[in-house]
């Protein structure tokens, strides 16, 4: 019940701002867009410290590394062809803000190549103020390291492509926008926004899972939301402790969620699974 009244609260706070004057002298509230928590920043510092917290929630360094030098996504497992995110480090220089703006939420580099793999396909969604906090931190990281290797396309991603399963930049944006994760309700608008720019990269674009990946989060509907609190900070998982790549994706990724952002996460997912049923 509390984490309704505050969740409701939040919903109101969000959902509009001042009044603006309409043409013919009515007023009518303004929206606002949704952001992470410190989405509100208001100094040069506050907004770097934001964006740094987003590179890690949207899990840009899991990829590209702490060190944004970039690493190799197959290292962990020999039997897979290398494939490289880029050391983008030595890129930035490279993109001003408009630029880097259209590829992160429009998939289309700089140069105009083909792009594969980074989730913009979740990343279009991130509201302004968002975005120019991620950029502000970026902006903040010095050129360092050596080029990787190109980007290559591993066996399972060609095969996945082959079936249809996965597309490139502009056919995952199109898919992801077409078809995105159930609207619940104002009440439900924040822990949406967040399931939306985060949990799609893994469970697709309406949470509905991946087949042979993950599943679809209808199963949250199995957990309590304590029991969903204990997964998105420790991890740890309900029917066994190690779920693999969910449970680094808890330690790692989800445990730096404020604890309004989690209980919104929950919410909302609890929800969708109890419209299912």
């Amino acid at each position: 019940m509390r984490v309704t009244m505050i969740l409701l609260a939040l919903a109101g706070m969000s959902g509009c701002d001042r009044n603006v004057s309409k043409d013919d002298g009515t007023a009518t509230a303004k929206p606002v867009a949704l952001t992470y928590e410190g989405g509100d920043y208001q100094t040069d510092a506050t907004k770097i410290a934001h964006g740094k917290r987003l590179a890690d929630l949207l899990d840009c360094t899991g990829c590209h590394g702490a060190d944004f030098q970039g690493t190799n996504l197959n290292a962990e497992d020999p039997k897979k062809n290398a494939m490289y995110a880029p050391n983008i480090t030595l890129l930035l220089g490279q993109y001003d803000d408009a630029a880097l703006d259209r590829l992160i939420r429009e998939g289309v580099p700089r140069d105009g190549r083909e792009f594969w793999f980074m989730p913009v396909e979740s990343y279009q969604f991130l509201s302004d103020a968002d975005l120019a906090a991620l950029t502000a931190f970026l902006r903040t990281v010095q050129p360092a390291g050596r080029q990787r290797p190109p980007f290559r396309k591993d066996r399972d991603t060609e095969r996945e492509v082959a079936e249809g399963l996965l597309g490139n930049a502009q056919q995952q944006i199109a898919k992801y926008r077409g078809q995105p994760p159930v609207d619940l309700g104002p009440q439900h608008a924040w822990g949406r926004y967040l399931a939306q720019t985060t949990c799609t990269q893994c469970h697709n674009n309406a949470l509905q899972g991946w087949k042979d990946f993950t599943p679809d989060l209808h199963i949250a509907g199995t957990y309590t939301p304590a029991e969903l609190e204990t997964l998105l900070t420790t991890g740890k998982g309900k029917a066994k402790p190690d779920l693999g790549m969910m449970s680094d994706m808890g330690r790692r990724v989800f445990s730096r969620f404020t604890p309004r952002e989690r209980a919104a996460v929950i919410a909302y997912v609890k929800a969708r699974a109890d419209r299912a049923n």
